[in-house]
């Protein structure tokens, strides 16, 4: 809670007319409570589905619905390359860029091909790490091996690596815009009466849902934590829930589209009710999270707590399954995500 409410109010300042280049220790504060928050879970991390043109695959982190931290890397057959961006209202405060290698000039020196079969256990790798903080002055450091070989400025090496942070901001906000589209849903997915399969369009698809909804489930993993931050929006669709005579609010939406993407969600349990088995069965649901805005965000944060304890235990499995409506033919992603169990 200290590093949410020290970066509130640093954020909040910065609004209210700093005009002056933040310096090297502010920065390096503000960055470390963004890393503490990271590692406490107190951040919600949105995926880019595809892979980045410049940073490989993508991850932003969110506080208060404001991007503060882009995490990318690029995957190599022997190496990786990665970085960090730190944001603050918009622009970027401080990168971290990393470069790990495999030396095969080195290597085929010690162990030409002719002679030796290749042995990954003798390969040496490059480790070079370059951070810059945007302060006034600019502080780079260029190191290998924790050794510090430069200081001086790599202008060309900043800009690229700052065109390639300001073009993951739009990709992330890409996935962000898709995902805010649930509020337009009109139709959710109840019992497809054609039987056709749900992705793909037909005048007859009465049922199966908007084509928004599931477009935003296809996007699968990427969006688990954001869907769970909409769990309290209380925006009224104009999807109408059938049988119970509720509209359903963007957080509803968003829950049953986790519950698609995550099978097997204890839902009563989270909300700590009981399911009206002598009654009209899921009406509970519906009556509770109606009652007061206070049990939405009570069960937003139930859900929270329950993905992040076990989201190291989900396993894939293929499947066309659906977990929310009576749906034929193949869903969406082609699988979900279930926690492992003795017999998986």
């Amino acid at each position: 809670m200290k590093n949410i409410f020290y970066i509130m109010v640093f954020l909040t300042n910065l609004t209210f007319g700093q005009a002056v280049k933040l310096t090297a220790p502010e920065i390096e504060k503000y960055a470390k409570s963004i890393d503490k928050l990271r590692t406490e879970n107190k951040l919600v991390k949105i995926s880019y589905p595809n892979m980045s043109g410049c940073g490989g695959g993508v991850d932003g982190y969110y506080l208060n619905k404001k991007l503060i931290l882009i995490d990318s890397r690029y995957n190599a057959e022997l190496g990786f390359s990665s970085r960090t961006f730190y944001n603050c209202q918009d622009k970027f405060i401080k990168v971290i860029y990393r470069e790990h290698f495999a030396e095969w000039v080195k290597y085929d020196k010690n162990y030409p091909p002719e002679k030796f079969e290749y042995d990954p256990t003798k390969m040496t790798y490059t480790d070079t790490v370059y951070s810059i903080t945007l302060s006034n002055p600019t502080v780079f450091f260029k190191k290998a091996d924790n050794k510090i070989i430069t200081n001086k400025l790599d202008q060309t090496l900043i800009d690229g690596l700052l065109n390639c942070g300001e073009e993951m901001k739009v990709q992330l906000q890409e996935v962000i815009y898709q995902v805010d589209s649930l509020r337009f849903i009109k139709e959710m997915p109840f019992d497809c009466e054609d039987k056709y399969y749900v992705n793909e369009r037909h005048p007859l698809s009465i049922g199966c849902g908007d084509e928004l909804y599931w477009n935003v489930v296809k996007l699968n993993e990427n969006i688990i934590e954001l869907l769970i931050d909409q769990l309290n929006d209380t925006t009224t669709t104009e999807s109408i829930v059938p049988l119970f005579g509720y509209y359903y609010t963007t957080a509803d939406i968003a829950f049953t589209a986790l519950q698609e993407i995550i099978h097997k969600i204890p839902t009563f349990d989270l909300l700590e009710i009981e399911f009206d088995k002598e009654g009209c069965g899921y009406c509970s649901y519906w009556q509770h999270l109606n009652k007061s805005y206070e049990n939405r965000e009570k069960f937003k944060s139930a859900v929270k707590q329950w993905y992040h304890y076990n989201k190291d235990n989900f396993i894939w499995v293929e499947s066309n399954s659906f977990e929310t409506c009576i749906c034929n033919g193949q869903h969406p992603n082609g699988g979900h995500y279930e926690l492992k169990t003795d017999k998986k």
